[in-house]
């Protein structure tokens, strides 16, 4: 099982943000179109995660998908993706992506941003990080429009709906509708929660362990 970003990309927004449980499928559906675009079209992706830390097993990110592309060498060096030796992607860390201001994208339309929102038990969000995403998407982007512009997509498990991306644009999605579209069609934000990975992991052994803690919850 993995998320279908086809209903998202039909908005045809510059930002989108996909919000859903845990193990939706979000990551995953990411390669998959990320892939599918390079095998198609020959576009990069880039791949962004907010620390550096955050990369360091960067060398298994094809392992959970290879299997559905059995003709294909999938390879990642450094900080460079390659499919049957050709580079297909990049991974970047929003905290020093700063650096790239200088450096050219002109064949990636794609970047995937994974755990934007932070657990509070975990990583903080960075001083004016949507200024530096903004940044980070005007170095890919450049003067490209219309059909031609990179595609931007924000992956968040639901743990909470505020962020300072949406306090930055002052647009907090509607909890009765599935997406809520903002800045004049810019901004789509989806809320997805997915009942059939739900289902089967409250059947599963793990589902036993945890059933009535507020981890399950």
């Amino acid at each position: 099982m993995f998320y279908n970003y086809d209903r998202i990309r039909s908005y045809n927004a510059i930002w989108n943000f996909i919000i859903s449980n845990r193990g939706g499928g979000k990551t995953y559906g990411f390669k998959m179109i990320a892939i599918k675009n390079f095998l198609k079209n020959k576009k990069k992706f880039i791949y962004v995660r907010r620390y550096k830390t955050e990369l360091v097993d960067r060398n298994l990110f094809f392992d959970d998908v290879k299997h559905n592309f059995p003709d294909l060498e999938f390879k990642v060096q450094g900080h460079t993706c390659f499919i049957n030796g050709e580079v297909c992607g990049y991974f970047i860390a929003l905290s020093t992506s700063q650096q790239k201001k200088s450096v050219s994208y002109p064949d990636v339309d794609l970047i995937g941003f994974d755990e934007f929102i932070v657990d509070k038990s975990a990583l903080r969000y960075l001083t004016n990080e949507v200024e530096i995403a903004l940044d980070l998407y005007e170095t890919v982007n450049r003067q490209r429009t219309g059909k031609d512009k990179v595609k931007m997509f924000f992956m968040g498990n639901n743990i909470s709906l505020v962020n300072p991306y949406f306090l930055f644009f002052d647009c907090i999605p509607k909890s009765s509708e599935r997406f809520t579209v903002a800045k004049n069609g810019q901004i789509v934000i989806e809320l997805f929660t997915d009942e059939d990975f739900i289902n089967q992991k409250k059947q599963s052994e793990f589902g036993e362990l945890t059933k009535g803690t507020k981890y399950a919850e």
